[in-house]
């Protein structure tokens, strides 16, 4: 590879990592969920702890 090809392949490095982190920069704990379905029930995830979805607007407010 000429020094061109490896400058545009740490570019492209470059970007993907940087959208990787613009989308989960706000994450905090566990990153996705599991899919369990016990949120839906409880409104409280079990990997987190916290409220979720409505329940979550509710405490905020």
């Amino acid at each position: 590879m000429t020094v061109l090809g490896w400058i545009f392949l740490a570019a492209v490095i470059a970007a993907a990592a940087w959208v990787q982190y613009t989308v989960h920069k706000g994450v905090q704990g566990p990153s996705h969920c599991m899919g369990c379905g016990k949120c839906s029930e409880s409104g409280i995830c079990i990997l987190t702890g916290e409220p979720v979805g409505r329940r979550k607007r509710e405490t905020r407010s």
